[in-house]
């Protein structure tokens, strides 16, 4: 071959070389999932990416082959999403309540109650889970399962949800404060054993409200309210708005912030027993929460609209706890009907009145509000996935229910910027679905391969 010929032909392969050079990465990734069809859950949009994990994050998402990893999983086009986040649940639901809970939980057993609760979230998917109350003695343990292990949920606490002085007995999970002086130090003292969320419940009155909260928000904590069930003379959302507060706790309760008057209270009380009999049992309790909604959608929707339209302006979340009410009068995929004390003709109306609450919700994520998953029961793994196919056959659309059940979960604990959602520098908590929901609502309930902190798990 003479000069020119040499020349030309350096000049023809010069390009291809660097091509092929710029396409190679020489990094060596720990796991890749090839082949991902990957949920943008800001948008919506689903694109076929390679997921290249190294230790727990995702250092890229690519579109090119020529990579080296120690393991790969060939997603084979499957969908894959963000880790599920739980944004409200309590270790009494597994380990037990009262005088089946343990005082304190030993060192020796330490491991086997953490494997115990995770078993009932992270084969659904749910990698992060924020507990909203607990007996205190078990706080020092629970305090380290949040370390991003590879084979377990994470889980991070508010410690006890806090309650004002009562003459009853409180429950394990609740933690009294009486007065100024004492809400302030136990929220300092929460705060320096690495403590970053706090729950306020609804029996947390003044001055012990604005106390804590005042506190908490000092220290950049997050809050949470479960705020105003039965009781017109508790705080309500609005005035707690007011004051600051902007995550709250269960749908079900927003009907007690527009019952606000005693005299309409004893109105509300009166037409629920006419239809329901005495509130004595737990299924006619949380079907008093449904009716409260047809109460006000047919006397005060203008004001449930207002304050919805209050909570999108403040940028509030509210969270779901759905499922449990659903499954007092109908049977779903996890959860049998069993029989209770209600009538058909109360199922019925029941189910009507849980019909109103969903469009409530629907609402409330239309205008603005963001909506999260909280299960608040036992079987949370269970109640998690029903709740997204409540979601669906409540209008919910499929994009905006992961949304839901993931980067919203994530804004509400402060951890957008670490999880909830599929990009470069997040952490590899992630769940490959072996059918799509996307294909039917179904499928929320079809098998699934979890990779926890860039582990694969089963």
């Amino acid at each position: 071959m003479n000069i020119k010929a040499t020349i030309r032909l350096i000049h023809f392969i010069t390009p291809l070389i660097v091509v092929l050079f710029s396409c190679s990465d020489s990094t060596q990734y720990d796991l890749v999932i090839k082949n991902a069809n990957v949920l943008n859950v800001v948008t919506g949009e689903l694109q076929l990416r390679n997921i290249l994990i190294k230790g727990n994050k995702i250092l890229q998402l690519s579109d090119q082959n020529n990579f080296k990893s120690l393991k790969e999983i060939d997603a084979h086009g499957r969908l894959v999403t963000p880790g599920l986040i739980d944004t409200h649940i309590h270790p009494t639901d597994v380990f037990g309540d009262y005088a089946a809970a343990p005082l304190f939980i030993p060192e020796d057993s330490a491991a086997y109650y953490r494997q115990n609760i995770s078993d009932a979230y992270l084969p659904y998917g749910i990698t992060t889970a924020l507990m909203m109350g607990q007996p205190e003695n078990w706080l020092k343990n629970i305090l380290e399962w949040n370390e991003g292990h590879t084979l377990y949920t994470d889980f991070l606490t508010c410690g006890s949800a806090f309650i004002s002085k009562e003459k009853r007995t409180p429950y394990i999970g609740h933690v009294t404060v009486d007065g100024i002086h004492q809400a302030k130090a136990k929220v300092i003292a929460y705060y320096n054993q690495g403590i970053s969320h706090v729950k306020l419940y609804y029996r947390l009155r003044e001055p012990e409200f604005s106390a804590v909260f005042k506190t908490a928000d000092s220290l950049g904590m997050k809050i949470y309210g479960h705020i105003g069930d039965f009781d017109p003379a508790r705080l309500s959302i609005r005035q707690t708005l007011e004051k600051g507060l902007k995550n709250y706790e269960h749908i079900a309760t927003f009907p007690y912030s527009i019952i606000r008057t005693e005299d309409e209270w004893k109105r509300f009380d009166t037409h629920f027993e006419s239809l329901f009999g005495e509130a004595n049992t737990i299924e006619k309790v949380l079907m008093m929460f449904l009716e409260a909604f047809r109460y006000i959608d047919e006397n005060k929707r203008s004001e449930a609209d207002d304050l919805i339209r209050q909570l999108a302006v403040e940028k509030a979340t509210f969270s779901t706890t759905v499922a449990f009410m659903h499954q007092q009068f109908t049977a779903s995929h996890y959860f049998p009907y069993q029989q209770n004390s209600l009538s058909d003709a109360q199922i019925k109306r029941s189910e009507e009145n849980f019909g109103i609450m969903m469009r409530y919700l629907k609402k409330m994520a239309d205008e603005g509000v963001v909506i999260r998953i909280a299960t608040d029961g036992p079987s949370g793994g269970k109640l998690f996935l029903t709740e997204l196919s409540i979601l669906s056959a409540y209008d919910f659309s499929i994009p905006d229910i992961f949304k839901i059940a993931t980067l919203n979960g994530a804004i509400a604990l402060g951890l957008e910027k670490e999880i909830g959602s599929l990009e470069k520098g997040m952490q590899a908590n992630l769940v490959i679905w072996e059918k799509s929901p996307f294909d039917h609502p179904d499928h929320f309930f079809s098998e699934k391969v979890i990779i926890k902190s860039g582990a694969l798990v089963n």
